[in-house]
């Protein structure tokens, strides 16, 4: 079995995303990352996304290929890549969250979802999670 690997990176949209156009993004990436054994969560807050994604390393890279050449967005910055023991988020095909902090993963709708996720203690902090978290709380409302 491939070793596990987690990706962070940031983009910003070429334009504001409508809610369909979202649900469309996100239908695809959640149809492909279970192809590919790909778990992770976005963020789309004032047009910039932040995106963590977790796996075997064979299939993150591709999930990442596909994410780069994508024309939606632009700017991406990767700000980290690295082999991981165990997954994160590992029931989510692909939470997504907007600044509303309406969040959705897979079935379930429900506000506090991520923040649950994200609110670590000492014992459990990630630098996955620092960046999803700096993220949220600095562009939330």
């Amino acid at each position: 079995m491939s070793k596990l690997q987690a990706l962070v990176y940031v983009s910003s949209a070429i334009k504001m995303l409508t809610p369909e156009q979202v649900e469309y993004l996100l239908t695809r990436a959640r149809e492909r990352n279970k192809q590919y054994g790909v778990t992770g969560v976005l963020l789309y807050i004032g047009g910039n996304f932040m995106q963590y994604i977790e796996g075997p390393s064979s299939e993150l890279v591709l999930i990442y290929d596909i994410i780069k050449s994508d024309p939606g967005h632009t700017g991406l910055i990767e700000l980290m890549h690295c082999d991981i023991e165990q997954r994160e988020f590992c029931d989510w095909a692909m939470a997504y969250c907007t600044k509303e902090r309406n969040v959705s993963v897979h079935q379930y709708n429900d506000r506090s979802i991520l923040e649950d996720k994200l609110g670590f203690s000492a014992s459990d902090e990630t630098p996955s999670r620092t960046l999803l978290l700096n993220f949220w709380l600095r562009n939330s409302a």
